[in-house]
């Protein structure tokens, strides 16, 4: 914690020798039931505290980001998050504009997780256009390159997105998106089998299975080899490509009251997952679960009232029904049982916040059941947060 403290006050420091305009800063705090969310369910509490700065110098924008988290009964997956950037936007003709930015990230683990260590650079660029009064297009692309310890996660991703919203005087938002992607494996069939956790308290870790992977610190967390198989020696990269159909209706009620329904559909394209299994952890990031793991589809529906004082309620209701292609479900002994791995989850959520002047608060709780056809992604969990974000206008620019 001491490298990372040392290496967040330098970034501070820099910026802040440039009069950064804006100064933000975030802590949350979060518990739960089931950290590695999965049938071995397993307390913690996370907390999570970071920084934001932006400094305009006229033609370009510079920005930083650090997050740094830390878990108190799984302190080994506490990490430090490092974002540095720059942007800019042009104005087209007064109902039209283009924005881009270039931004270079570097996350780290403790050594138990290293493997997840990665540097990453991340080009973005979106355009904005005014159809009509009531019409606004945007089209949005990405390209992100990952460089990981372990290079069986290193990947180059591409993402274009467009959608198109459309209001009328009814109060009433719809909003249609369609988004492509595309995820490239560079060595996704590297022999590396790797284990995290003390040897001692590993179970059944020679099978080579990937049983073990996230089923608490008893269990260790593993994953060995792909499942795409190739007799070359050096087969090459593998690529996924996902579509997604995005839609979303918004109807305002009143001046204090607005529901959302929202749904959407993804595809898989070609290609798949390259791990054995497919896991996912609790605010805490990981090479394994993405946009790219999964195809199905899901939806949902929000009620938002602003109470008094300018208090805003939010609660909603969310389902998800997602297959993943290549991922296979393992019996009690970690053998593959033919069939693919299939889960529906159902979320509830209750969210208040309050937005003052100068900092903000929230306070949200989530009720997740995720019914799977394998049994060690068949779960329930709780999950608890509350946070607060300070502003701070330290330039001209408020």
């Amino acid at each position: 914690m001491r490298n990372y403290t040392i290496l967040a006050a330098i970034l501070v420091s820099m910026l802040g020798s440039l009069y950064a305009d804006t100064l933000t800063l975030h802590f949350n705090h979060g518990a739960t039931d089931n950290l590695f969310q999965n049938a071995f369910a397993e307390s913690d509490h996370l907390s999570s505290m970071g920084f934001s700065l932006d400094k305009d110098l006229g033609r370009i924008s510079l920005f930083a980001e650090g997050s740094f988290s830390y878990l108190y009964e799984n302190p080994d997956l506490t990490y430090y998050a490092q974002d540095l950037g720059l942007d800019h936007v042009w104005v087209l003709g007064g109902k039209s504009g283009f924005y881009f930015s270039l931004t270079g990230r570097g996350t780290f683990y403790r050594s138990d997780y290293s493997d997840f260590n990665y540097g990453a650079v991340n080009a973005y660029g979106a355009f904005k256009s005014y159809l009509s009064p009531t019409s606004i297009f945007k089209a949005e692309y990405s390209l992100t390159l990952r460089d990981y310890r372990l290079s069986q996660f290193d990947s180059l991703g591409h993402a274009l997105d467009v959608r198109l919203d459309k209001y009328f005087q009814s109060r009433t938002t719809i909003q249609a998106a369609l988004s492509w992607g595309h995820k490239f494996f560079f060595h996704p069939s590297a022999e590396e089998t790797v284990i995290l956790s003390d040897s001692s308290d590993q179970q059944g870790s020679d099978s080579g299975t990937g049983q073990g992977m996230g089923r608490g610190k008893q269990w260790g967390l593993m994953w060995s080899s792909p499942t795409w198989a190739s007799s070359d020696s050096d087969p090459g990269g593998q690529g996924i490509q996902t579509l997604t159909f995005n839609g979303l209706v918004a109807q305002g009620i009143g001046d204090r009251i607005g529901i959302r329904l929202s749904g959407g559909k993804q595809w898989s394209i070609s290609g798949r997952n390259p791990f054995s299994q497919v896991w996912e952890f609790y605010m805490v990031e990981n090479p394994f679960y993405d946009r790219f793991a999964w195809e199905g589809h899901e939806w949902g529906v929000q009620l938002t009232i602003l109470a008094p004082w300018d208090v805003q309620l939010k609660s909603g209701y969310a389902f998800s029904h997602k297959e993943f292609p290549g991922i296979a479900v393992l019996d009690e002994e970690g053998f593959p049982t033919g069939a693919m791995r299939s889960d529906g989850r159902r979320r509830w959520e209750v969210r208040i916040e309050k937005d003052f002047s100068r900092f903000a608060l929230f306070l949200a709780f989530n009720r997740i059941g995720n019914g799977s056809n394998d049994p060690l992604f068949d779960w329930q969990g709780n999950f608890l947060a509350v946070g607060l974000e300070w502003n701070l206008f330290l330039g001209d620019k408020k």
